[in-house]
C-alpha cells in the first residue's frame, strides 16, 4: 500500500487542482497503457482502437473533453469503480506471471520522481508531464 501512496503522492503533488483538461490527459495516458499490456499480450497488432482513443484523450478532443466535462455522480462510481479494478487485477496479472509488482512499483515510483526538476513537474506541449533533466528510466529487469 505504501506504494500506492507514493503513486498518488506523486500525482498530487505534479497536479495539485486538476482541471478537466489533466483529466482528459489522464484518461489518455491511461488508455495508453492498457494499449501497451494489449499489445504486449496480442498476437497481432489490433490494439490501434485503443491507441486513438488514447491519442484523442490526451489532445483533448472536444469531444472526449466534453464528456469529462458532463460527468455526473453515477459515471464518477463507473469510472472509480473501473479504475479500482484495473488495479486489482493488474496485481494480480503480475502475481500470475510471477513478478515483484510491489518492487516495481516503488521502481517506477523512483523512476517518476526523477521526472521532476526543483521539485517541481516539466510538462510538454500537450501538457504530459515529460521527463526532466535528471530522468533516469526504471529498472525493472530485477522485478521479473
Amino acid at each position: 500500500m505504501n506504494e500506492l501512496k507514493r503513486a498518488l503522492e506523486w500525482h498530487q503533488q505534479a497536479i495539485p487542482k486538476p482541471t478537466e483538461e489533466n483529466k482528459c490527459i489522464a484518461v489518455g495516458v491511461h488508455y495508453e497503457e492498457v494499449s501497451e499490456m494489449m499489445e504486449a499480450l496480442a498476437d497481432n497488432h489490433d490494439s490501434m482502437d485503443v491507441e486513438y482513443l488514447a491519442s484523442l484523450y490526451k489532445s483533448c478532443d472536444p469531444s472526449h473533453l466534453h464528456h469529462i466535462e458532463t460527468m455526473d455522480e453515477i459515471d464518477l462510481i463507473t469510472l472509480l469503480d473501473a479504475l479500482a479494478d484495473q488495479i486489482v487485477t493488474a496485481t494480480g496479472v503480475a502475481h500470475m506471471f510471477g513478478m515483484d509488482i510491489l518492487g516495481a512499483l516503488e521502481e517506477v515510483n523512483r523512476s517518476n520522481y526523477s521526472k521532476f526538476e526543483d521539485g517541481k513537474p516539466v510538462f510538454d506541449a500537450n501538457g504530459k508531464i515529460t521527463k526532466g533533466k535528471h530522468y533516469t528510466p526504471p529498472n525493472l529487469k530485477p522485478f521479473i
